[in-house]
């Protein structure tokens, strides 16, 4: 019996897929922990020897980026070391896959065509996953600010102190932005002011509506203005543009809907009208 070039590396491939999975499990497996528990832990926790031989592989302005990207999606936990290494893990499940199919179809161009196409769609899953996360994450945002800005604006004109009102607010919020302020508010009480930490709160989501409430926090402090009425006029413009964005989204439905058309409605409704007229044409005459 011959054997393809390609049937040696079947036990590796397996050993390999064995091993990606068994990380990928403990991964899985891994506790849930809050966003303020797993920022904690990174500053106390000592630095791994291998994340910095990596740290020194990754160009120091990429991973300045891919960090911010990280906080953006609430990925605290991972550092850009480790989203990296994920990427290879990823890329090696990718190979393998791609090396069973081109035994499958006995190597070739098409096997060398099939084994890099795997390889490259696996490598870009932790990054496709990452903006998938922070596309949730700002949507998430922008759901709840509204809500909070009403219930901090209310809060503040009622005479309750700043710190105090954001507290009460955080309370009564939910997802991302209750994380991101209790963060905040746990920065101040540590000592730090309340405008680095608001400043922080906005560099870290990346989101212009938090950026914007931010800023006018900040400016009311320093002048000395309404922030209440400050408030609820931000509040306001923010529906309004999340009101003007689900228009747009709204207006782009039907260009958004041709593709599904042609592709799925339009070959059933040629089959309707035009399948009878073939059936007839093409029954033999007796």
């Amino acid at each position: 019996m011959t054997h393809t070039p390609f049937t040696q590396f079947v036990p590796y491939a397996i050993v390999a897929m064995g091993v990606g999975a068994v990380f990928l499990l403990t991964t899985a497996a891994m506790p849930h922990r809050t966003a303020l528990t797993r920022r904690i832990e990174k500053l106390d926790a000592p630095s791994d020897r291998r994340e910095l031989i990596i740290q020194q592989i990754v160009n120091s302005k990429a991973s300045s980026t891919l960090a911010q990207r990280l906080a953006e999606a609430g990925w605290y936990g991972v550092t850009p070391a480790a989203m990296k290494i994920r990427g290879f893990v990823a890329m090696g499940v990718g190979a393998v896959l791609g090396l069973i199919l081109a035994m499958l179809v006995h190597g070739g161009i098409l096997g060398l065509i099939l084994g890099g196409f795997f390889t490259l769609v696996a490598w870009r899953f932790p990054a496709i996953g990452l903006s998938r996360a922070i596309k949730l994450r700002k949507e998430e945002l922008g759901r709840e600010l509204p809500d909070f800005l009403d219930l901090l604006s209310t809060t503040v004109q009622a005479g309750l102190a700043l710190n105090a009102a954001m507290l009460q607010a955080a309370d009564a919020t939910f997802g991302a932005l209750r994380e991101e302020l209790y963060a905040t508010l746990t920065e101040v009480k540590l000592g730090r002011s309340r405008s680095e930490a608001l400043i922080a709160l906005a560099d870290r989501v990346n989101e212009p509506a938090v950026r914007t409430m931010v800023t006018a926090i900040v400016q009311a402090e320093k002048l000395g203005s309404n922030l209440g009425g400050a408030l609820q006029e931000l509040a306001k413009d923010t529906r309004d543009r999340r009101w003007i964005l689900a228009e747009e989204r709204a207006a782009k439905l039907p260009v958004t809907m041709i593709i599904p058309m042609a592709l799925f409605m339009l070959p059933s409704l040629y089959l309707m009208i035009f399948g009878p007229v073939a059936a007839l044409l093409l029954r033999p005459h007796t």
